[in-house]
């Protein structure tokens, strides 16, 4: 025999399940947090939600690329300081060795503190960062020059790859984040000659000088020197140009990600003070059902809902 429930207790029962479900969606609202946890909470958002997420996404991996490339920046910047000082030490060494009075011999001595810097400024040019030779250019897994005294610039190039290598920032503007050692160290004219400021061949040109006791050597190679440092300078001044877009960078991004993420709270989250009340409500509403129920269950038997 099959057993009707009459149409009071059906809606009665339909009303209670309704206010269980309530309580169930309003305690994981305030647990987790979250309006929306699962694509039926609210279909209609869920297309916003996922864009605006991958958006926050996006902007993190901006960001940590930001972060390694600032550090990469200071590395370099360090390394081009240091460059800077080696060559103006050269500097004071040609001038010591263009006076007259020195001999012979002293101006052997100054060349082997010469040699020393040369030495010192290749290393430079091989500087790495995170196991990359950031001088490198896009052959960053190598150094790019060694020293080698049958040169003219007693150096030997083994890379001559450009850098092409960009940050993105948030709005997709491209930043230019490195130069190649040849760019900075061994300036070279368009017919392949050394430019004025090429590094490698002013400290080779002295070296040479002060090996050959040749004061009209040393003379010049100290102008060559000066003009060295100062383009230098500019290479410097590139890295710091970068470092201060990276920073301006770096602070767009944090923006637009607090701007994500209130966008995203906005989307998705509950209004916790307003889900506790309509959680007390609810709980207050499914008391009182089920008190009302018992008392009509103290005044009528089971059958008295049956059709």
């Amino acid at each position: 025999m099959v057993l009707n429930i009459n149409g009071a207790a059906q809606a009665y029962l339909a009303d209670l399940n309704r206010t269980q479900q309530q309580i169930n969606q309003a305690q994981a609202q305030v647990s987790s947090g979250f309006r929306v946890q699962t694509p039926s909470d609210d279909p209609a958002a869920v297309p916003s939600i996922l864009q605006v997420q991958a958006e926050i996404g996006n902007n993190r991996q901006i960001q940590s690329n930001l972060g390694s490339v600032t550090n990469e920046l200071g590395t370099a910047d360090s390394a081009l300081q240091s460059a800077i000082q080696a060559v103006q030490n050269a500097g004071a060494f040609a001038t010591e060795g263009a006076n007259s009075t020195a001999t012979a011999d002293e101006r052997a001595n100054i060349a082997q503190q010469v040699a020393g810097l040369q030495q010192a400024l290749v290393g430079i040019s091989q500087t790495t960062f995170n196991g990359r030779y950031i001088f490198s250019g896009d052959q960053d897994t190598g150094p790019a020059y060694q020293l080698d005294s049958t040169q003219t610039n007693g150096v030997k190039q083994l890379i001559s790859a450009p850098s092409t290598r960009v940050i993105t920032d948030a709005t997709g503007t491209a930043i230019s984040v490195a130069k190649t050692a040849q760019q900075i160290f061994d300036a070279q004219n368009p017919d392949g000659s050394d430019a004025s400021g090429n590094v490698f061949a002013a400290v080779n040109s002295l070296l040479t000088a002060l090996n050959n006791n040749d004061q009209a050597g040393i003379t010049q190679a100290a102008s060559t020197l000066q003009s060295a440092g100062a383009y230098l300078n500019r290479q410097l001044a590139f890295y710091g140009e970068a470092q201060d877009r990276i920073a301006a960078a770096t602070d767009l991004a944090q923006k637009f990600q607090t701007q994500q993420q209130g966008q995203l709270s906005s989307l998705r989250d509950a209004d916790i003070p307003t889900v506790a009340v309509q959680l007390t409500q609810s709980q207050l509403d499914q008391q009182a059902a089920l008190s009302a129920e018992a008392n009509i269950a103290q005044q009528k038997n089971l059958f008295s809902y049956l059709g």
